[in-house]
């Protein structure tokens, strides 16, 4: 087999396209789409301050590689990396993510659990079980991000969510019936105005993780995310394996829900939205403001 660009070994197979490619061509074809969607929203401009999103796994490893390569010739951007220490025993990620951020030259900020609510991850499953948990740890990260990013003079938050995340986010929000979750997401960390830029969200997860081993920066990372934090968006496990099963038969399964749910995204921003809570902006479904009910049980401290 060789790759469909040169004659050279493949590295990879996208069942999608049909091609194989080699370690160069691949990333030439994984930078491409990922400056294509970057230069298709307007995403990245003179006098941007960038806070990459940097949580230990694969994926955010990648994301810090790529950003590095694109602004490194560019004065007019900076690029700094966050990280949030969870307190999850046995958990890596700070130290993978000093690693990366090291390997890439970029300046490294890291916030942790202990210090900004008084808690653990740990602590927080077992008192609240692990379903509430990953929400829980989802707000109280995405705050922290937000906090750290607008101290260090953020002007975008960037994540390495890619097509996987958001097909299989839509996905379960239409079986459970909270489509508003996914059409009506305010793409903002926590209650800040930064907004948040995803380059890989045209990009299969598998392949955002090739692009990381490929690269020695990512040497050690996790293969998989953890579960808080921007790219940690909700998607029910029985859903997920029902997406995972079809989309191994139908491999453009899901590039068409995470385009259907980009398309339906821009048609809703068109209507009258959702009631949102006063406090935080974020969309309010069945009641109270879930995210300031978990913001007012930790007694969030000022941050320092």
């Amino acid at each position: 087999m060789q790759c469909d660009a040169c004659r050279r070994e493949p590295v990879v197979y996208q069942p999608y396209s049909g091609k194989h490619l080699c370690r160069s061509h691949f990333f030439v074809d994984f930078e491409t789409k990922a400056k294509h969607t970057i230069r298709s929203h307007g995403w990245l401009q003179p006098g941007n301050h960038i806070a990459a999103v940097l949580d230990g796994g694969a994926l955010s490893a990648a994301l810090l590689v790529f950003l590095a390569k694109l602004v490194a010739n560019r004065r007019d951007v900076r690029l700094f990396a966050v990280t949030i220490d969870t307190g999850e025993s046995g958990n890596p990620a700070p130290e993978q993510a000093r690693t990366v951020a090291a390997s890439c030259g970029v300046e490294w900020f890291c916030g942790s659990f202990v210090e900004r609510y008084g808690t653990t991850l740990d602590e927080i499953v077992h008192q609240n079980g692990s379903d509430a948990a990953g929400r829980i740890c989802r707000v109280l990260t995405n705050d922290f991000i937000g906090e750290i990013a607008e101290a260090h003079g953020a002007t975008l938050g960037a994540c390495a969510t890619a097509v996987d995340e958001r097909a299989c986010a839509f996905f379960s929000d239409l079986l459970s019936g909270t489509s508003e979750r996914t059409l009506f997401s305010s793409e903002v960390p926590g209650k800040t105005r930064i907004p948040l830029i995803r380059p890989f969200m045209g990009i299969p997860a598998p392949e955002v993780v090739l692009y990381a081993k490929l690269h020695r920066e990512c040497a050690g990372c996790d293969v998989l995310p953890p579960p808080c934090g921007p790219d940690g968006d909700y998607c029910a496990p029985d859903a997920k394996a029902a997406l995972d099963n079809y989309d191994r038969r139908h491999p453009a399964a899901k590039f068409a829900l995470a385009n259907l749910a980009q398309t339906l995204t821009g048609i809703a921003a068109r209507q009258e939205p959702p009631p949102v809570c006063p406090e935080c902006g974020e969309p309010v479904m069945g009641g109270g403001c879930e995210s300031c009910a978990i913001r007012r049980k930790f007694d969030r401290r000022a941050l320092t």
